[in-house]
């Protein structure tokens, strides 16, 4: 069986084109998680709530104040995610508890390896 040139060359452009959808797609996840993570960084909310309130072009003085407030709001904003998160965990952990009860000693050690470990008993 012999293929013509022209089919070979059609067979060859769709396994490029494949092959780059599934490059950009696998760039895509990447580069997406790591925006991701830096947007859960208190430092980039500052930079771009600065950024924002650069559009008002503000004088040094102003700048130094919107500074200060910008501050003073991320502290705030990463003091509420934190004890968000804590209540999450008690929330899970209460409930773990509550099904722990419910168990038997088998279902116990297969509970124990796959129940949800928050941030403090992952050290332990």
């Amino acid at each position: 069986m012999s293929l013509s040139r022209r089919t070979k060359a059609g067979c060859l452009m769709t396994l490029l084109i494949l092959m780059s959808i599934g490059a950009g797609f696998m760039l895509g996840i990447v580069v997406s998680k790591s925006l991701q993570k830096k947007k859960e960084d208190p430092a980039f909310w500052k930079q771009a709530a600065m950024k924002h309130l650069e559009k008002l072009d503000p004088n040094d003085d102003q700048r130094a104040k919107f500074e200060v407030h910008t501050d003073k709001a991320v502290a705030e904003l990463s003091n509420l995610r934190d004890e968000g998160i804590k209540d999450v965990w008690e929330i899970v952990n209460r409930a773990v508890t509550e099904i722990q009860s419910e168990l038997t000693p088998d279902q116990r050690q297969t509970f124990e390896k796959i129940r949800p470990k928050g941030p403090e008993s992952g050290a332990k």
